[in-house]
């Protein structure tokens, strides 16, 4: 083990024990920031729409750490292949981050709904799917409406999928 894997070690225990939160001074509705909390948590990003008209897809699994990705035409009843994808498996590391961040979000917090933006035609129209202790709530909005919350994470589902698959 060389010093770099030891000193990393150190600090995650570090920043462990100062994320614990005592669940008699916790505020309800905070999550507790315990990795095994994230059990069964899951995420979907659909981003739909566009000048060209594409439907791009995005998917993670916190406890399997398994990810997809698909970038097609939208369609009606017989879409094909994508023109693009990928799959694969996070590291856990990657996962975690992911998830912590999401949750540090407040997705739960955010609407249902932000609208859409009156006319822009081109803009993409997202859809966040967000799963945690069993729970979904599901959040659309478009390139104009998104709040920063949702587009945070957005921008974190897209590029951890990206730095993973390579696209």
């Amino acid at each position: 083990m060389n010093i770099r894997s030891i000193a990393l070690a150190v600090a995650s225990i570090s920043l462990m024990a100062c994320t614990h939160n005592d669940p008699a001074t916790s505020i309800p509705g905070i999550r507790n920031q315990d990795i095994g909390t994230l059990n069964g948590a899951k995420l979907e990003l659909l981003a739909v729409g566009g000048i060209a008209a594409l439907q791009t897809r995005y998917a993670v699994d916190h406890d399997t750490r398994a990810y997809a990705y698909s970038l097609r035409h939208i369609c009606s009843d017989k879409c094909g292949a994508p023109m693009d994808s990928a799959s694969g498996t996070l590291s856990p590391a990657a996962a975690d981050s992911l998830f912590n961040l999401v949750w540090s979000q407040s997705p739960y917090g955010l609407r249902d709904d932000y609208g859409t933006t009156p006319n822009a035609a081109d803009m993409m129209d997202y859809t966040l799917s967000v799963t945690f202790d069993g729970s979904t709530k599901k959040v659309r909005a478009d390139d104009g409406t998104m709040p920063d919350a949702m587009r945070k994470i957005s921008d974190a589902v897209r590029g951890i999928v990206a730095a993973a698959s390579g696209k």
